[in-house]
């Protein structure tokens, strides 16, 4: 019985469960997923380091291909997809710009989350090595003449996405760091629709 034991122990030593790659990790973190909201902050560098702006908000979305982020600081903005336009509202300027949505072209990575399956469509896929207990995942987009940005990376932990960085061909880098997610809450389909209010410009 302690040989049995022995052996088991071993066993274990010798061969450690093997950790999941940044690719399984994103599986894992779409499996099952009808909606999620987390807590963001964005940063923006210059192609020095220098940093241009910092903001932050709250991420919603729910499948298919419906997102909401709501910007709170500095300024108030809105930009709701709704699966077949994206609504871009800035109170300040009393203005909102409205454009055709393609929730699974190389634009949005985020449509990763919500369609894995179709990411090697749009992009060339590859790790990176992990940092700081981060795995990253490369994408590069196929089209890279329409892209609005060169490459991005996301960044997976054990609870899912932790970051996301779009780096555009100045040299600046848009970096995204979320907080806690919440899956599966029950999100109105309203939070994914958008009327403009009253005076308000709209730009197509």
């Amino acid at each position: 019985m302690r040989l049995r034991l022995l052996v088991l122990l071993l066993s274990v030593i010798a061969f450690p469960v093997q950790a999941q790659t940044a690719r399984q990790q994103l599986d894992a973190f779409a499996r099952g997923l009808k909606t999620a909201s987390a807590p963001f902050q964005q940063v923006v560098t210059g192609p020095n380091g220098e940093k241009v702006q910092t903001s932050q908000g709250l991420m919603l979305m729910k499948t298919p291909n419906r997102f909401r982020w709501e910007y709170s600081k500095p300024d108030l903005q809105t930009i709701v997809a709704d699966g077949k336009q994206v609504w871009v509202y800035e109170p300040d300027l009393k203005q909102v710009t409205v454009k055709p949505q393609d929730a699974l072209n190389q634009d949005n990575p985020l449509s990763a989350l919500t369609s894995p399956q179709t990411l090697d469509r749009y992009y060339k896929v590859s790790e990176l090595p992990e940092k700081q207990g981060i795995r990253w995942l490369q994408l590069l987009p196929k089209r890279p003449e329409s892209s609005p940005f060169d490459k991005a990376w996301l960044g997976f932990d054990g609870n899912g996405l932790r970051s996301m960085r779009l780096f555009d061909n100045l040299g600046q880098v848009s970096e995204f760091s979320f907080g806690t997610w919440k899956r599966n809450v029950a999100i109105p389909d309203s939070r994914f629709r958008f009327t403009a209010p009253a005076g308000v410009e709209t730009v197509q």
